[in-house]
């Protein structure tokens, strides 16, 4: 039969059949390698959370952590999404209570609440898209170098800017901005830069809410940032806009960790 010298004839078929086989086999053992090496990744993965979870207890992360996966139900694969430079600490697509944006912050005062910066703060409760934020204030023992939750607060910002601003528009806040930033980030302010810096700043915090204006000018950063000095009276103000409020570690069906290993927060020097 003319097949049985088809090889012979045409003998790179031969070559391709052996090529098929060997491809089979290695796609074979690459499939098995990837199902141990993904099993071990996990493993590895957990290790690696545990471990970071440890690392970062002092700066709160800990907890936002917890709270985004325990309470807003967001999953690890979700939390991998979720970029370190995203300007939410959790976004409304991983929310998987409210499916809302929500920012988490923690507090040693239970007035003081530390914002992000001055005009992302300015937009994002301008912008009538849903914003939660989170308050987790604690209480810190120096003793044992431990934290202990004494309470968590969700509050509504959608639409808040004439609760939080005020009268202030954009361009004011623009101009106090570009003042702060015109001071090169290697030098502290000179006189006469503070003076017109502090002046503006001040003229300005009269027209504002309950937003209070910050500025970090030293000889590491220029910028402008923003905080809340009377929380308390905020929500005793606003309370439709409480979401919901507990004075334990356990908060709308989920919880965090009631006390974590976390010694105090060491400030720099006042910036002027």
């Amino acid at each position: 039969m003319k097949s049985s010298n088809s090889y012979k004839t045409f003998p790179f078929f031969k070559n391709e059949l052996f090529l098929c086989i060997r491809y089979a086999f290695y796609t074979m053992e690459r499939t098995i390698s990837d199902m141990i090496f993904t099993q071990e990744s996990e493993l590895m993965s957990d290790i690696e959370t545990t471990m970071e979870r440890k690392e970062v207890q002092s700066h709160g992360f800990s907890w936002e952590k917890e709270i985004i996966m325990n309470v807003y139900r967001a999953t690890s694969e979700e939390l991998k999404e979720i970029k370190y430079t995203s300007k939410m600490d959790l976004p409304s697509k991983f929310n998987h209570l409210d499916n809302c944006d929500i920012s988490v912050k923690t507090s040693c005062s239970q007035n003081g609440v530390c914002m992000a910066d001055c005009l992302r703060m300015f937009d994002a409760v301008s912008s009538g898209i849903p914003l939660h934020m989170v308050v987790i204030h604690y209480t810190q023992n120096d003793s044992t170098n431990t934290k202990k939750v004494s309470s968590i607060t969700e509050v509504d910002l959608t639409n808040s800017r004439e609760v939080l601003f005020g009268t202030l528009t954009r361009s004011q806040l623009e101009e106090l901005d570009k003042l702060v930033k015109t001071v090169p980030q290697k030098r502290k302010p000179t006189e006469e830069e503070h003076e017109k810096m502090y002046s503006l700043k001040n003229s300005l915090q009269s027209l504002s809410g309950a937003i209070q204006l910050n500025i970090k000018c030293n000889s590491t950063q220029s910028r402008l940032q923003c905080s809340f000095n009377k929380f308390q009276q905020f929500i005793e103000n606003n309370p439709t806009r409480v979401v919901a409020k507990s004075n334990t570690n356990e908060f709308r069906g989920g919880w965090i960790s009631s006390e974590i290993v976390s010694s105090r927060r060491v400030f720099r020097k006042k910036t002027l």
